[in-house]
């Protein structure tokens, strides 16, 4: 089972680690806190998988792309979603969850420095759901200018990949556990999240 598990992925990116890693980095939610442990499975690539390195700067290159592209369209692509008739209430939604997330993160403030922080130390926490997206909708909502967006986002992380490329150095030998714990905890957090909303909404009495 484990085998054709194995040959069921390395197909798909027809056997290649390199791009397997930095179109892996690229997805939301997986980002380079997936690729990272990805690419330099031995489990998964066999001889084939990439060193440390090579794994932590591929997937760094890959996600630091997305920064300034998400800085571009966020805010265009939001407004045209909110003037469709079949995506309007969802982008709305959208827009408030990443506009409460923006007020919790820089605690309201207006003061630039503390934004700078907050959004950096949102980004630097490797966990799901915490990464260059979230982080540069959050930025951007935030009102920060396309400069600050990068340097903020983008040490946040730098400083994220760094201790993934520690955690999957130290289980090197099994880095499946880590991509199985990034897998676990990404559902945990979604459900967790589901179910805070469900007792908000019905409050038990």
């Amino acid at each position: 089972m484990a085998e054709t598990i194995k040959t069921f992925i390395t197909s798909i990116f027809n056997n290649n680690p390199w791009l397997a890693t930095f179109i892996i980095a690229m997805l939301p939610i997986f980002e380079l806190r997936g690729a990272i442990p990805f690419g330099m499975s031995t489990q998964i690539w066999g001889v084939k998988a990439l060193t440390s390195a090579h794994s932590f700067f591929t997937s760094l290159f890959a996600t630091t792309l997305i920064i300034p592209l998400i800085a571009i369209i966020f805010i265009p692509t939001i407004n045209w979603l909110k003037s469709t008739k079949h995506f309007k209430a969802l982008a709305q939604k959208f827009e408030n969850r990443i506009k409460t997330k923006t007020s919790s993160i820089t605690n309201h403030g207006n003061n630039k420095l503390k934004k700078l922080l907050g959004i950096f130390m949102f980004v630097a926490i490797p966990l799901p759901l915490t990464g260059v997206y979230t982080g540069t909708c959050i930025a951007v909502m935030a009102g920060l200018n396309f400069y600050e967006i990068l340097l903020s986002v983008g040490t946040g992380n730098l400083v994220a990949g760094i201790l993934i490329l520690l955690i999957s150095t130290i289980f090197k030998n099994n880095t499946i556990i880590v991509i199985a714990g990034f897998i676990i905890l990404t559902l945990l957090i979604i459900l967790l999240g589901f179910l805070i909303k469900k007792i908000k909404t019905h409050p038990v009495k």
